[in-house]
């Protein structure tokens, strides 16, 4: 039986790994944070241990020996630029502590989780060979992995077996609060719209699946990009209101309503100091239009791509069990 160890194993992406690897028949060693929300991660048969990224010495003390696969998974995920100090520890020198202990416990493979927003912004498709505008976008997630895939890479330079995954837009069961808000809002009449971009989205399922593939047939320091559906913000809001019935009516929003909206925001963020609903990298989420070729993670992951309607349907019927909606 293999040994896996995952950080990050009580949020989204890590349970629905977490499901995956245990359908395989893994045995699953899972990091959370002391007093943190076992909920669901108990719902599995996994060996709960606890720890932190920040912590060297907690990793030490609970990473096994020669386990077969380490699934960095934890992250911060932040858009709002007061938490940019934080995030750069949590994203970066977290990654750097996860690589350090990685090496001295011999472990066969090391999958790093990144994101598409590591190669930064861009207006055309990209792929693995692009060149990354991350340092420059303006936006702290983006820079924050990006800086993260480069200390994996220098890791990878010293001995360690990783891979490094670039998920788009990830949608399905265990999200209460990611992309899982715009159900919540077309279905509470909240969102007064759609913006003019567009994005590609990936089932979740999928993505925990290419992590697994990954800690069998990936390359020794490659990048895999997983897409998925390319789809309009319109497309995925008119898809929405029919999976749910709801009676939401929806109109389209311009780029220039959304920057009123993002000052008003952000300027009563400035009194009341609350996370502000629209940030300049949510406003970039909302007009952009990020694609991406994954043909290469198909070709060696075998990653595959499930329809928008059947991951709208799985992560809004998750939202009805947790009474969530």
């Amino acid at each position: 039986m293999k040994k896996a160890f995952i950080t990050g194993a009580t949020g989204f992406l890590g349970l629905n790994l977490v499901q995956q690897l245990q359908k395989d028949n893994w045995e699953i060693i899972a990091l959370h944070l002391p007093n943190e929300n076992l909920k669901y991660l108990s719902q599995f048969d996994v060996t709960p241990v606890a720890g932190d990224i920040l912590d060297p010495e907690s990793l030490m003390r609970v990473i096994p020996d020669n386990v077969d696969a380490v699934f960095h998974m934890a992250g911060d995920i932040s858009m709002w630029k007061k938490n940019d100090e934080r995030q750069y520890r949590i994203n970066v020198l977290g990654t750097e502590n996860m690589c350090k202990v990685a090496l001295s416990k011999n472990v066969g493979r090391f999958i790093y989780t990144s994101s598409s927003s590591a190669f930064g912004s861009h207006s055309h498709r990209i792929t693995e060979l692009t060149p990354s505008n991350a340092l420059d976008c303006g936006m702290s997630y983006n820079r924050s992995k990006f800086l993260a895939e480069q200390v994996v890479k220098r890791a990878t330079d010293y001995g360690l077996f990783s891979v490094i995954l670039n998920p788009c837009n990830i949608i399905g069961s265990y999200d209460p609060g990611n992309w899982s808000q715009i159900i919540k809002r077309v279905i509470g009449h909240s969102l007064p719209g759609y913006p003019p971009g567009s994005g590609t989205f990936a089932y979740a399922r999928d993505i925990a699946d290419a992590h697994i593939a990954a800690a069998s047939h990936g390359q020794r320091g490659a990048n895999y990009l997983l897409g998925g559906v390319e789809a309009s913000f319109k497309e995925v809001m008119l898809e929405i209101v029919r999976i749910t019935g709801a009676d939401t009516v929806l109109k389209p929003i311009s780029r220039q309503q959304l920057k009123w909206a993002m000052c008003f925001s952000l300027g009563k963020s400035f009194f009341d100091n609350t996370e502000p609903k629209i940030t300049y990298p949510k406003y970039q989420r909302l007009v952009g239009n990020l694609t991406c070729d994954d043909s290469s993670a198909r070709d060696a992951l075998n990653f595959s791509t499930t329809s928008m309607t059947e991951m709208l349907n799985e992560s809004y019927q998750w939202l009805r069990k947790e009474e969530l909606v």
